[in-house]
Parts: structure tokens; sequence; C-alpha cells
């Protein structure tokens, strides 16, 4: 009896634990790195989403200062307002949707359930019974049902694409998903979890969507990288290279998959020649003709009106991640992400005139240092990009780029992922950069042609840039491993000489080969990029011409010693998937 009373304890404890949340001294130094800022249902305060702590601060808007701060979790990148008083909020280290309830200036946590790995952005239906939550590196949608006081995951849908931004149209029949590094979206049928079909237009980096009160217009907030364009002086001034845009789109040409909804919409230019407005990050409605979008990598907000040329540019704070209109409509609050702050933007004079601390900040430690250099455009030139740009949170945008790396124009290559890079020496396509600090000095002072950095800096964006790991394989976060597969792919992998280029544990070598492609300008040597994590890339070769590892030996033939049966082949790609 002791016994059993003893273990009913621990697990009161541990679930005790588990579903309260933790008040914290608001005024201990820490970096939390808000990444989402929401509004109450009253309208009364602010909460932000502190990805870098875990926790959620709590601000009174009247009083414009924070009165309290909660320890929900280990990095909550997204907080979602539900009904009145509650929110979901989005753990991305534990993996979990967290069910909160607020109070005044107290938080607690109502329920948590596990979701796949790394869960990023969420939205609720317009009746508030389904919540659909994105989880990035797995390619999944979740389907989770709000019952009562209790969170139950439903469904997993795996979409064709690492998703980020989830949106409900308003009639609630669809969901619109959007591709966290390329230009894709999916249509979702709600109720079936099924997708309708994918949409396709130029664009990557698609960090946020909004609706217009009316429901008619869609806006989105994204990046354009031209690979026609070359990385000179010339090409990036006028934003040729790489453009930034606030996009609006009728929803129902959206929704309409015969559509062309790019040529319908109007899009607002994020920058202009000699001012450069690098990253968008978050989209705020003001009404039907007016939204604020929030320059992550220069530190700005721009407000616009629809079909309206140009944008009303507003400093703030560093690395704005987000930003929401009060209900006057009369102020915006923008989180910057960097300096745990927010700041008030009056809208109608198009000024900062207020700023409300988080709580004081700790000092950056080296890796630190080296993200905000990471997601900082104005290290290039005019601010019209930033190393995120292209690596998209460290990965890659899947797209290709004219710049000097093959010390040529005219021959774009392809962007490499830079997760669980460090250990893959030398650097580039053609082997040119034996260390990450001179790969660096290349990329920022040549192709995107910014200011000599410093020793200190340089060591510090090599050792972010070190930092940045693989996820799990995609074969394991799909649970679609097969091991007998993977072990007969593997021997193929050995017979067919593959380890010659890409020799583990790393995968790739240091030397380049003629892999029997060309490029452009005929170059047919290339240092083989490592297969770590292959199965998250969507594009593969120095040009990005397979869209698919199939498509790399059926249709490119690469480098096989033999013909494939297309079950050996199928093996083959379960390993590759296994890396």
């Amino acid at each position: 009896m002791r016994t059993a009373a003893l273990t009913a304890l621990c697990v009161f404890l541990t679930t005790c634990q588990t579903i309260f949340a933790d008040q914290v001294d608001p005024s201990q130094p820490a970096l939390r790195k808000p990444e989402d800022l929401v509004l109450s249902h009253d309208g009364k305060f602010l909460l932000t989403a502190n990805r870098g702590t875990g926790t959620i601060s709590v601000v009174d808007r009247g009083e414009q200062k924070t009165v309290s701060e909660w320890k929900v979790g280990d990095s909550i990148v997204d907080l979602l307002p539900l009904s009145a008083g509650r929110f979901l909020a989005l753990d991305a280290a534990r993996n979990e949707a967290i069910l909160l309830a607020q109070n005044q200036a107290d938080l607690k946590v109502i329920s948590r359930v596990e979701v796949p790995y790394s869960p990023v952005k969420s939205d609720v239906s317009p009746d508030g019974q389904q919540l659909a939550v994105s989880c990035l590196w797995p390619r999944k949608l979740v389907s989770l049902s709000l019952v009562g006081d209790q969170l139950r995951l439903e469904g997993e849908l795996v979409l064709p694409f690492a998703p980020r931004v989830v949106l409900f149209v308003p009639d609630g029949n669809s969901i619109l998903v959007a591709d966290n590094f390329g230009g894709k979206l999916a249509i979702v049928d709600p109720d079936k979890w099924t997708m309708i079909h994918k949409r396709e237009f130029p664009a990557h980096n698609i960090r946020a969507m909004a609706l217009s009160p009316d429901g008619q217009k869609l806006l989105l907030a994204h990046q354009l990288l031209n690979s026609r364009a070359v990385t000179n002086e010339n090409d990036i001034h006028w934003g040729l290279v790489m453009s930034n845009e606030l996009r609006w789109v009728p929803l129902n040409q959206v929704l309409d998959p015969k559509a062309d909804f790019y040529r319908s919409g109007f899009m607002h230019p994020i920058g202009e020649p000699g001012k450069g407005g690098g990253d968008p990050t978050d989209i705020a409605v003001i009404d039907d003709d007016q939204a604020i979008v929030t320059m992550g990598g220069t530190s700005q907000v721009g407000l616009g009106k629809h079909e309206a040329f140009g944008l009303y540019r507003v400093s703030v704070g560093q690395h704005p991640t987000a930003v929401v209109v009060s209900p006057e409509k009369d102020l915006a609050y923008v989180a910057n992400g960097f300096e745990d702050s927010i700041s008030l933007v009056d809208i109608a004079k198009a000024k900062t005139v207020g700023k409300i601390s988080l709580g004081p900040t700790r000092e950056a430690n080296q890796i630190e240092q080296g993200e905000r250099l990471f997601f900082n455009a104005r290290l290039s030139m005019e601010g019209w990009m930033s190393c995120h740009s292209c690596h998209t949170d460290g990965h890659t945008n899947g797209l290709s780029s004219d710049n000097l790396s093959d010390y040529s124009y005219g021959a774009p290559k392809r962007i490499l992922s830079l997760l669980d890079k460090a250990d893959t020496a030398p650097f580039s396509w053609l082997a040119a950069n034996e260390t990450l600090e001179a790969q660096i000095h290349s990329s920022i002072e040549k192709t995107m042609h910014g200011r000599k950095l410093s020793d200190q800096e340089t060591a510090a964006l090599a050792s972010y840039v070190a930092s940045l790991k693989l996820p799990p394989p995609i074969d394991r976060l799909q649970s679609t491993h097969d091991e007998t597969a993977v072990s007969h792919g593997r021997q193929i992998f050995l017979r067919n000489n593959c380890i010659k280029c890409h020799a583990p544990p790393s995968y790739t070598s240091p030397e380049v080969y003629d892999v029997g492609l060309d490029d452009e300008e005929k170059n047919r040597q290339f240092n083989p990029p490592s297969l770590r994590g292959v199965g998250h890339r969507d594009t593969f070769f120095h040009d990005a011409r397979a869209t698919s590892l199939r498509d790399v030996f059926d249709v490119h033939g690469h480098q096989l010693a033999v013909k494939l049966s297309d079950k050996q082949l199928d093996d083959l790609i379960s390993f590759l998937k296994s890396l």
C-alpha cells in the first residue's frame, strides 16, 4: 500500500511539474529572443513567445511595462490567441503544443500534447474547434482538437515540402500552408485532412501570411532570388539579385488551381535602390487597404497601402520578428528578437514613439553574437540580404545564385545547406576555401558586397555556423525507416564506389571530381556536397537540375557503375534518406 501511494504521489508531482507554469523574475538578465507577439482577448496585455528562455512575458499595454514572466517550456516560438483568455503555445525544443490560460498578469498551463519534431506555426479554425500546427523537418501538418480543457492529436499529413506558416481561410473549408524554404503553397482540406492541390510561385522565405479584414485578399511577405542576376554592385543596388516583397493577392484566385494569382496581385517592394529591406519576417493588417511588415534584417518596419507604391519605413529595435496592431488602430507593437523589447510605432505618424523592455539582457556569447550577424542584412550592400536570405534557418532555399564562388559569372550554382558543415572542408562548389572563416569573408565581401568583417565578427559567425546541426534523418521523422532496405542500399552504395567522392563519416571528400555534368561555363569538376541530411533537400547537383533523389539516378544517371533495378534504386534511396 505504501509503495502504491508513493508511486501515485510521484505521478502527481510529475504531472504538476509538467502542467503548471513557473513564474520567473523578469528583472533577471536573460536573452529571451522574443519570436512571436500577440494581444490578449481584452486588448489590455501583450504576450511574447520567448525562443531563448522558453518563457512568456506579459506586458501591460496601459502601463507600458512587463508585469510578469512565466516559464512554460524550453523554446517558445509561436503564440496563438484562442477563446477569451486562452492561447496555444508551441515549444520547438520539447515538441509540444501547450494550452494556456491568462488572467491579467497570471498565466497557467492547462494541458500539453506532444507533436512531431520541430513545431513552428499554428492557426485555429473559425469555429475554434480545430488547430493546425506545422512541423518543419518532418514536413508534417498536424491536426489538433480542443475538447474542453484538453488538446488531442487527431491527425498528421505529410506534405511535399517543409511547412511554416499556416492559415485557415475565413469559411473554414481550406487551410493554406506555406513552404519554409521555397515558393510553394499547399491548400489542405481540414475535414479530410488531405492536400487538395499545391501552388508554386517565384518566392522563397515565405515568413508570413495574413488576410485582409474583408477576407478578400491574402498578404504574403517573402523574398525572391533571381538566379540570372549576377552578384555585382549594379545588380544588387537595383534589387535585381535579391528582392523583398509584401504581396497582396486575391484569395479566391489562390484557392483556384487554374488561376494565376501571382500576376493578378499587387506587390509592395520592400526596398529601393540604395536602401534595401532584407528579410521580411511578419505582417499585421491595419485595415482592408493598409498593412505593416517587419524587416528583420534591417531592424525596420514598413507601412504601406494597397496599390500605393512604396513603404513608409520606420526604425525599431534589433531584428524585429513579429508585429500586432492595437485594437484602436493607432499603434503597432513590434517584438525585437535580439533586443528583448517591444517598439511602439505610431501608425498615422509613421514614427517610433516608445519602447517597452522585457527585462535586462545578459551578455551574448560568441555563438549568439554570430547568430545576430547571420540575420543582419546590413552586412550586405545597402541591406538587401542577410546570410539567412539564402541559407534559410541555416539550411538552403534550394535555389541557385550566380556569384563568384566559381570565379565567374554566367553559371549559377545551387545554394548549399550550412547544417553540420563544420567538418566538411574545403568549402564551395570548387573547394575554394579551406576554412569557414575564409568562406565567410568570401560570402560577405564578394557575394554580398558588404564591408570587411573584423576578426571578432568572423570568428563569431564561424562559431554560429559550426553550431548549426542537422535534424534527424527524414525517414526517422516520417516513420518510414526500413532497416532491411537501408542495409541493402548501403551495400549498393559501397559496390558502386560512391565512397570515392562521398566518404563516411562526413559523406564528402576534399577533392574536386569530373561528374559528367557541365555548367554553363563548361566547368565539369566540382567538390561533392556532404550527403548527410540529403533527404531534407529538394534540389540536387551544382545547378539544381534534379528535383528528386530518384531523378539524380533515373534521369541523370549519376555515377552508377551498373544499371539498377527499381527495387535496388528504392533501397539506395532509402539508404540516402537515412543519412
